[in-house]
């Protein structure tokens, strides 16, 4: 490692994704699809700050709005958390929650942005 990788790890830059952020403990992450264009658009939430606890389907509702970078739709999430941050139920207007496969896999693709 680097004296420049030493300082991003340090500082918390580099790429955001799962793996360049393993000691992230206090961050889950979610990825969604765009209705309008089908861009993939990947949020960090932290768990301290960005879920609230109240009565529903599950210990945690995450309200959260995502926009792509493509054509700036506007997706407004609901999503509700069990105990161990797992998904309950989601409604994702304007686009969709999708698995990180799915996310890579656009990502992979020629021509999809982030």
């Amino acid at each position: 490692m680097g004296f420049l990788d030493k300082l991003k790890r340090l500082f918390g830059g580099g790429s955001s994704t799962r793996s360049s952020v393993e000691g992230d403990t206090r961050g889950l992450w979610f990825y969604f699809r765009c209705k309008r264009c089908g861009s993939v658009v990947a949020v960090r939430v932290d768990r301290l700050n960005d879920l609230n606890r109240e009565e529903g389907p599950g210990a945690f509702l995450l309200r959260k709005d995502v926009m792509d970078n493509k054509c700036f739709q506007l997706m407004t999430a609901e999503i509700w958390l069990d105990e161990n941050y797992n998904v309950v139920t989601s409604e994702v207007n304007g686009g969709e929650l999708i698995s990180r496969e799915a996310y890579e896999a656009a990502q992979a693709k020629p021509g999809t942005q982030r």
